[in-house]
């Protein structure tokens, strides 16, 4: 049993079944807690159903500080309130998955001055998933180059890069529930109205511009962050006029995704990329 916490300074703490901080109980990163919305009629024999819904999740923490001294627990112990500090937003990291939350509560048991105070630690999770540690990309359209060292030009030619031969591609989220991406378009030249399509909804992404060579737009579909950008100079520029009313921020559902990228003018010029972080109800 073991776990990290990262809070926004970047500063962190790893607990386990070790010294200094030896970790005896974590609850909570299990089940995730609901609550299911009903409507009743006038005289009506039970309900129906509307709906459900996650609540935020509580994960609790409890341990021992060991130490050898009671200089040294003090020191320690200050260590630990000065990263759990309840200021700061963070990160908890455990069984190689993540989940943002905040401190709700953190302290001792013991006296400061004692050589193995008890420590217990309150976090509150705004988003009730946990998400993997490393962020999946999918290239939809992108010219591969195959230009290498030693060089050998034979008679008919060399090839300088490939493309992806289908405008489809699969995309497989292995979490347990819906979540959202971050879609990139960039030109190679001059390319209108770029749109991305999951096939099996028929809903789509299309942004109403034209775009020249080296320009890039991206589209944020994350629930709590649905943004249109245009990058200039490695700079996001606000870009959600371009939005096409009939676009939707596409969710990548669990399993298995059919997407097919699209433009209306030169789409052969037109590279794509995908990104994205699965999320579990618990771990």
């Amino acid at each position: 049993m073991e776990l990290t916490y990262i809070n926004e300074s970047g500063e962190r703490l790893t607990l386990r079944q070790a010294k200094p901080f030896f970790l005896t109980k974590i609850d909570g990163a299990g089940e995730a807690k609901q609550t299911v919305n009903t409507f009743k009629a006038p005289e009506q024999d039970g309900a129906f159903y509307i709906s459900s819904t996650l609540d935020m999740r509580n994960i609790t923490l409890e341990g021992t500080v060991s130490a050898r001294t009671t200089e040294e627990a003090y020191e320690q112990r200050k260590r630990f309130l000065r990263v759990f500090t309840p200021k700061l937003q963070g990160t908890l990291v455990y069984r190689e998955r993540q989940i943002s939350c905040v401190v709700e509560e953190a302290g001792f048991s013991a006296s400061a001055r004692e050589r193995a105070p008890n420590f217990f630690v309150s976090l509150l999770c705004p988003s009730p998933f946990f998400e993997t540690l490393e962020e999946v990309r999918a290239e939809l359209a992108v010219w591969t180059p195959l230009f290498h060292f030693p060089l050998e030009i034979p008679e008919s030619g060399v090839e300088l890069g490939s493309r992806q031969p289908s405008q489809i591609i699969t995309v497989d989220n292995i979490g347990d529930v819906p979540c959202g991406c971050l879609i990139v378009f960039r030109a190679r030249g001059t390319v209108e109205n770029p749109e991305l399509m999951r096939l099996d909804t028929g809903e789509y992404v299309r942004l109403n511009s034209t775009m020249g060579a080296g320009d890039e737009l991206r589209v944020y579909t994350h629930f709590a962050g649905k943004h249109v950008f245009s990058v200039s100079g490695g700079a996001e520029v606000n870009a959600f006029s371009l939005l096409d009313t009939g676009s939707t921020f596409l969710q990548l559902s669990p399993g298995r995704n059919l997407l097919r990228y699209d433009a209306g003018v030169n789409m052969d010029l037109l590279e794509v990329s995908l990104y994205y972080r699965p999320q579990f109800l618990g771990v």
